[in-house]
């Protein structure tokens, strides 16, 4: 029997009134936290075996499980998936004490994205495409600073490869990723809805079996 979902609701109608002056904020003052010392070994440990295994990589951000990164390793053999969430509890099955899980063209791992991206970024990984699949919406129209579009990171973040693809079921946050998307690259972003059999992730299959419109957001 499938657990039916609650829609997001929020205060906010439409995209938030603040994003493009957020976005042109973030643009201006790079985001200079320091790196946390658990996220520089982290790193340093993927970044070995990225290099020994020398494939395209796959970027599965806020992996959740680890589900959707399993599923995109099948689907494809010749790239090497790396999914990444900070929860402990989703990925302890797989990682345990270790913080990382490697298998053939799949890697996962227990870590901070916003360290972890800028990392990448300075080291320039091979990226071929990065997946954000149903992020926290953080609806509230006081959390747009919470969203990806509105997180300082942002611009480090779209700078890591061409192909950025989002999934949401809020149309909101959609069009808030799109509008974000175009105002740092200058190059038109698809936002489109999806009609889904195959799913990605849980979340994609549990909303949709609870009737929410899904949304695709995706460039390059």
């Amino acid at each position: 029997m499938t657990t039916q979902s609650s829609v997001v609701t929020s205060n906010q109608t439409g995209v938030h009134k603040d994003l493009e002056s957020t976005i042109k904020k973030h643009l201006t003052h790079r985001y200079k936290k320091p790196y946390r010392p658990f996220s520089i070994d982290l790193f340093h440990r993927l970044d070995e075996i990225q290099k020994s295994i020398n494939k395209p990589i796959i970027l599965d951000s806020g992996c959740g499980t680890g589900e959707s990164s399993v599923k995109l390793s099948e689907l494809s053999p010749d790239a090497l998936i790396i999914g990444i969430d900070k929860s402990e509890k989703r990925l302890d099955k797989l990682t345990t004490n270790n913080s990382v899980y490697h298998k053939n063209n799949l890697i996962l791992a227990r870590a901070d994205v916003v360290d972890l991206w800028r990392m990448i970024k300075e080291s320039n990984w091979n990226i071929k495409k990065h997946y954000l699949l149903y992020p926290n919406p953080w609806p509230k129209k006081d959390q747009l600073k919470r969203r990806w579009q509105g997180h300082p990171v942002l611009p480090e973040m779209i700078s890591l490869c061409d192909q950025i693809e989002l999934r949401t079921n809020w149309k909101i946050y959609a069009e808030e990723f799109k509008q974000a998307l175009e105002f740092v690259t200058r190059e038109k972003v698809l936002i489109e809805t999806l009609d889904v059999n195959d799913f990605i992730s849980p979340f994609e299959k549990k909303y949709s079996e609870s009737g929410h419109e899904l949304y695709k957001v995706f460039s390059g």
